[in-house]
């Protein structure tokens, strides 16, 4: 039979206890930081998200030849590379909040 070593009692000094306690609490609140700042950024994507000619219409629940009308008579911006049209969603949206157009009214 093997003989095992009997256990010493562990004596923890309270201001570690402390210590631990403190750096756990400013790990969970550069975590919050984090996470806010993650949101941010994940908004800040979605605005900056480049929508086809299909996808705008589709955001804006319009069809072609309204988006050609918005784009030409009312300032919707957009660009071109090559054949293809472009849209930012948040150029959409700021174009939107100016009151021109609403894409829920029809």
């Amino acid at each position: 039979m093997k003989d095992f070593p009997t256990r010493t009692p562990i004596v923890i000094d309270e201001s570690i206890v402390y210590d631990l306690i403190q750096t756990l609490n400013d790990c969970r609140k550069e975590l919050a930081k984090a996470a806010d700042e993650k949101e941010r950024l994940r908004k800040e994507l979605d605005r900056n998200r480049l929508l086809t000619e299909a996808e705008a219409q589709e955001y804006l629940r319009r069809d072609y030849h309204t988006l050609v009308y918005y784009r030409k008579m009312l300032g919707l911006s957009s660009f071109k590379i090559g054949k293809d049209r472009w849209y930012v969603k948040g150029q959409i949206d700021d174009w939107l909040a100016s009151g021109k157009v609403s894409r829920h009214s029809r």
